[in-house]
């Protein structure tokens, strides 16, 4: 009873704690496209891409370092991993490696990588418009550490820090992030009610610095040419504040899993997300989901009338997947359809193992 009791208390701390902090964080339009290291935002993973991201409060293993580092202390056995590749808009694909480490009464150790794979881009110059024949590949990249453990039997906690570095020739940019987590099962003694809480990219802001920002100008009056230095803005990282609710009810031979999260935005609008999942004989998936983003009545943005209140450009999500036995190990795949509104509707792949 009194661990129920602190439970319920630290819930309640928690949910108010994270309502207030949730005020800073409130969608603003006017700050789209201002942000740095805008990278963060591109999801991966497989099952919960599926679910838009809805389900923060039971997402489990690896799969959940991208969306609450908390459910990697739900991971089973001794071990796990996961590969996914999607492609976004230009032909860009995106590619995210993860495993995850049992390390017993410490807890579980997570390493996450994320890269960005634009393919060659000509360069041009001025005198050479249409390609000098030479070609350069930018570099985007997030690597992340994390670490989730279990509190009380209701309760899970995890953190991420992340480091993440952009690069073009002659020029690169890196800062610093952390992710927090938590995971409350059975929230007011309700079988299969889940909380989910999560916090992304707190962290430094992005610089640009390097070479490419020399030129050579010719001071008032000077009759040389002199280097200077371009200065580049600072900008914060596009931060985002979660929380979710999860129920999840056995039917027969198979398990319905039923989320719904609402998601804060410090450089964009709020959006409201739905998930959806059922899974049969814990080895076959079926999922869905739907993401709303929020817009203002008096929203003067061009292209939306003001009765508008929500968009979504990807429309509905949906995705299934198969986990089974094999060589003493579990392999998971998955996969997710996503159309777009503006961009090509994209595919996003997914194989796992536990051990």
């Amino acid at each position: 009873m009194r661990f129920g009791k602190i439970n319920s208390v630290l819930v309640v701390i928690l949910v108010l704690a994270f309502s207030g902090a949730a005020f800073l964080y409130a969608g603003d339009v006017d700050r789209v496209g201002t942000a740095g290291g805008t990278q963060v935002q591109v999801p991966v993973g497989g099952r919960n891409l599926a679910m838009v991201g809805a389900d923060i409060a039971t997402a489990s293993s690896v799969d959940a370092m991208y969306w609450n580092p908390a459910g990697l202390g739900e991971m089973p056995g001794r071990a796990a991993g996961l590969f996914s590749t999607r492609n976004i808009i230009a032909d860009i694909n995106v590619n995210y490696f993860a495993l995850g480490f049992n390390a017993g009464k410490l807890g579980i150790i997570g390493l996450s990588v994320k890269s960005f794979d634009f393919g060659d881009i000509p360069v041009t110059t001025t005198e050479d418009m249409d390609g000098t024949g030479a070609t350069y590949s930018p570099t985007f990249s997030t690597f992340g550490l994390t670490y989730a453990r279990h509190i009380t039997d209701r309760i899970n906690f995890g953190v991420s820090g992340k480091v993440i570095y952009e690069s073009i020739p002659r020029a690169s940019a890196s800062t610093f992030a952390v992710d927090l987590g938590i995971q409350y099962k059975n929230l007011i003694d309700i079988n299969g009610l889940n909380l989910g809480l999560s916090i992304r990219n707190i962290g430094t802001n992005m610089e640009y610095s390097g070479s490419g920002m020399v030129t050579e100008a010719k001071d008032a009056g000077e009759t040389y040419e002199a280097f200077r230095y371009r200065q580049t803005t600072s900008d914060q990282l596009p931060s985002s504040m979660e929380m979710g609710l999860s129920y999840v009810m056995n039917m027969g031979p198979g398990r319905l899993t039923v989320s719904s999260a609402f998601q804060y935005n410090n450089f964009e609008n709020d959006q409201v997300k739905l998930g959806v999942e059922f899974g049969m004989a814990n080895m076959l998936y079926v999922r869905g989901g739907y993401a709303l983003t929020l817009i203002p009545k008096e929203s003067d943005i061009e292209g939306l009338e003001t009765e508008d209140w929500g968009r979504n450009v990807y429309g509905m999500a949906f995705g299934g997947g198969i986990k089974y036995p094999i060589m003493g190990m579990k392999a998971i795949f998955s996969y997710t359809f996503k159309p777009a509104e503006y961009f090509d509707a994209n595919n996003v792949f997914s194989l796992g193992f536990e051990l």
